[in-house]
């Protein structure tokens, strides 16, 4: 029985292992819209950051939250 209850929590430790991790803006702000609405509107709308680029910003920021870049190890 003791080894069944091991291999039990191998599998669920497996399992945790290749959940997919939540972004950063998930984990501050629970989604990446949110991030948008919280952190860049805010910034656009008082003009210290500029509409034009952070509309680029912004699209090459969700890529790299949909495509799960930031979760990629560097090898060094």
């Amino acid at each position: 029985m003791v080894a069944v209850r091991a291999l039990q929590c191998r599998v669920a430790k497996l399992e945790r292992a290749g959940r997919p991790r939540p972004s950063p803006f998930v984990i501050w702000y629970g989604s990446f819209d949110n991030f948008v609405t919280a952190a860049i509107w805010p910034g656009i709308r008082s003009g210290a950051l500029d509409e034009g680029e952070m509309y680029d910003m912004i699209e090459a920021l969700r890529d790299w939250e949909e495509n799960g870049t930031w979760n990629v190890q560097r090898k060094r």
